[in-house]
């Protein structure tokens, strides 16, 4: 798993010319098998920050993948995220001229606050307690979720998961803790009370959200890449719906009382509100941004 930005660029002209114009990302991967990376572009007006790059690029492998983005901003930001640790991510800047002008770092994700955009390293910080009062923390970096003792704050070791740990949800009634790993395209199953993964659950494409319904037993996966929710019985352990959203999905919102699921489509700017009943997308709410 790979977690990396630029951090703040600042890219203020002199006369009218600027450092850099276009900003070229090169992307190598020395694995033997595929990687993707989500890559993010954000720039500044004031103390305002907006997103104007969104992809989601898969990269064969041993192949070299090169990207161009607009870069006339006075401020702006890279983040890059990925699937693989064998990824190699080089970034430069061009001028108007098309010279090579500047090489800029590309540094752990954790050095930087970097906000609910960078969902990886945040929601890898994510605490959850549980039934039991148990602590589950996410280890996106190594594949792995920590377990302290809500009561006596003890440290009770590690289970290991699948690859790129984004999100995590708990049941308190089945004691049942759920990890949807960003890299493996699935879902990790662990038993609360023996913190043992009893089941995998294949889902989509990058999932990064998780949700539980108690009352349902139901768990509700975003996956990013496939713009789809995947709906788990949290009884057998088999997804029993696949439910197309808006762009990226991200975030996953369950009301108990209402048993309606609310997802955030950070692609499309919008929010999927699901029927828990039938699995159907009741209707859609744009955020007007």
């Amino acid at each position: 798993m790979v977690s990396l930005t630029t951090g703040l660029i600042e890219n203020i002209g002199v006369s009218g010319v600027r450092p850099c114009t276009t900003l070229i990302v090169t992307i190598s991967n020395t694995s033997l098998v595929s990687a993707t990376v989500r890559i993010s572009g954000y720039y500044w007006t004031g103390t305002d920050k907006k997103e104007y790059v969104l992809d989601l690029i898969t990269v064969a492998p041993g192949e070299v993948a090169i990207n161009n983005f607009y870069a006339k901003f006075d401020i702006f930001e890279f983040q890059f995220i990925s699937n693989s640790d064998y990824v190699e991510i080089s970034v430069r800047g061009k001028n108007d001229a098309g010279g090579l002008t500047v090489v800029y770092n590309t540094l752990p994700a954790q050095l930087f606050p970097i906000g609910m955009e960078g969902i990886a390293t945040e929601e890898s910080k994510m605490t959850i307690p549980t039934a039991l009062n148990r602590v589950y923390i996410l280890n996106s970096s190594n594949n792995s979720i920590s377990v302290i003792d809500g009561i006596s704050n003890a440290f009770m070791g590690n289970v290991i998961i699948g690859s790129g740990p984004f999100g995590v949800g708990v049941n308190p009634v089945t004691n049942r803790i759920y990890v949807a790993n960003f890299g493996s395209n699935n879902v990790s199953v662990i038993d609360g009370n023996s913190n043992r993964v009893i089941t995998t659950v294949t889902v989509g494409s990058n999932p990064v959200g998780l949700g539980v319904n108690p009352a349902t037993n139901r768990i509700y996966v975003t996956n990013w890449g496939s713009n789809s929710v995947s709906v788990i019985d949290g009884l057998t352990h088999v997804v029993i719906s696949t439910i197309m959203v808006g762009a990226s999905p991200e975030g996953v919102n369950v009301n108990l009382a209402t048993n309606l699921i609310y997802i955030t489509n950070h692609g499309s700017n919008n929010v999927s509100v699901i029927d828990g009943s039938n699995n159907v997308v009741k209707t859609i709410v744009n955020l007007g941004i």
